[in-house]
Parts: C-alpha cells; sequence; structure tokens
C-alpha cells in the first residue's frame, strides 16, 4: 500500500514579494497623503466658513494687520500704485488662460500697503498682450477676502517670466524687486472702486479642492487592492492550481 506525499505549496519568489511590499506600501501611504490633504483642506474649508460669518475688518483702522486676517471679510482705503502691478501669468478658467492683476494699495492715513487682486481676464491673441486697464489715481474703496499667498492660484515660486509678467507669487521677491513693504496678506477684491469692470472676480480656489484629494485617495487605495490581489492571486492559488 502506497502513501501520496503531497506537493510542497508554492509561493512567489523574494524579489517579487519584496517588489509587492514596496509597491503596496507606496501606494497606501500616497492614499493616505491624500487623505490627510482632503482633512487639512476641510480644516482651512472650516475656517474659511467661520471667519466669512465675522464682521467686516476696515484695515484702515487700528488692527492688527499681521495675524488673524485670513479668510476675514475686509474693506480698505487708499491709493493704487499702477507702476508696480503684478500680473500672474496661466491663470486657467473655463480651460482658457488668462492673467490676475495684482496692485499695491497704499492705506489711508497709514504706511501699511497691501497688494489687492483686481480679478482675472482672459489672454490675447499674443503672448504678454495686456488690455488697457484704466487705474484711478484718486483714493478709492475696495472689499474683498483677505489671503495668504499659498492658496490656490497664488502659488510659491522664484519665477517672474519678462516685465510685470509672473508665473507665482513670492511675495518676498516682489518686496525686494519694489522696495514695498507690503503685508503678508492679498485682497481678492469683490468690489473695486473706480476700476472696470472687464475683471472676473469669481475665486473658484475658495471650494478648497476636497473632492479632488479624495478621488486621488481613491485611486491610490484601489491600486493598493490591485497590487494585494494580484500577489496573491498570481502568486499563490494560480501556482498552485497547475500543480
Amino acid at each position: 500500500m502506497s502513501t501520496k506525499i503531497p506537493h510542497s505549496m508554492r509561493h512567489p519568489s523574494w524579489i517579487i514579494t519584496i517588489m509587492a511590499v514596496i509597491t503596496l506600501g507606496l501606494t497606501l501611504a500616497a492614499a493616505y497623503w491624500q487623505f490627510q490633504r482632503a482633512d487639512y483642506k476641510r480644516t482651512l474649508e472650516a475656517q474659511f466658513i467661520a471667519m466669512q460669518a465675522e464682521g467686516v475688518v476696515n484695515l484702515n483702522n487700528a488692527v492688527d494687520l499681521v495675524s488673524g486676517l485670513e479668510f476675514r471679510r475686509v474693506i480698505a482705503t487708499g491709493k493704487f500704485d499702477a507702476s508696480r502691478r503684478m500680473v500672474l501669468d496661466n491663470r486657467i478658467r473655463r480651460g482658457q488662460a488668462g492673467y490676475e492683476v495684482l496692485v499695491p494699495l497704499t492705506l489711508v492715513d497709514s504706511n501699511d500697503i497691501v497688494l489687492v487682486n483686481l480679478g482675472w481676464i482672459p489672454r490675447g491673441r499674443e503672448f504678454g498682450q495686456i488690455p488697457k486697464i484704466a487705474m484711478p489715481d484718486s483714493v478709492v474703496s475696495v472689499s474683498g477676502t483677505a489671503v495668504k499667498p499659498g492658496l490656490g492660484a497664488l502659488e510659491l515660486s522664484e519665477n517672474v517670466i519678462a516685465g510685470d509678467i509672473w508665473q507665482n507669487l513670492d511675495l518676498k521677491r516682489y518686496r525686494s524687486l519694489y522696495s514695498l513693504d507690503v503685508l503678508d496678506y492679498v485682497i481678492q477684491g469683490d468690489a473695486v472702486e473706480g476700476v472696470t469692470n472687464i475683471f472676473e472676480r469669481t475665486w473658484s480656489s475658495r471650494s478648497f479642492g476636497i473632492l479632488k484629494h479624495l478621488s486621488y485617495a481613491g485611486q491610490w487605495a484601489l491600486f493598493s487592492f490591485l497590487t494585494l490581489f494580484l500577489y496573491i492571486y498570481y502568486g499563490f492559488i494560480k501556482q498552485n492550481e497547475t500543480q
């Protein structure tokens, strides 16, 4: 009477196992990072909603212009200096390239200077062709939301393309170039007295991109699942079916 010796169970090679572990670790880390970014953006969104519900801050009054202004509704009265404007290039809206124009505003009865984002305008047929913008010489009023560079379209960078056209906003470089000690905030203008209405002033960056991060997290989680599934199926199940 003979005894049947069972076949030993096959398993993937160490190289395949190491590659699978590394891939699984990287995709899970990427998914976790995207979930963290989504949580961070939720915090920002909650802060934005809370700050928008607060009363409007008049920057011409004796207020703390260093902290506590982000996402607050603000008003300011002062004079523009169009000679020191900044034009941010490659701002895409509805698939169309355009510019955002920022101009320094010197507050009345104060030495404080704040950059005001006048809004978005579409790019002309030729690069660097900016529509003529009529800027008032008199004292004007501005209302909008105070934001810090680094949110949405205001990315930090060292790049300047040409003249007053910048690829990104870098306050440190701007201060050095124009010798202006501007505040750390930028007013995203909703209403700018005396400035032409060719600007579009809907600020889509206030959505904070939470759904985008959740979508990316889901994709990375799916890649993790597929990596684990393929490793188990082809490394164990498929190999042992052929014995």
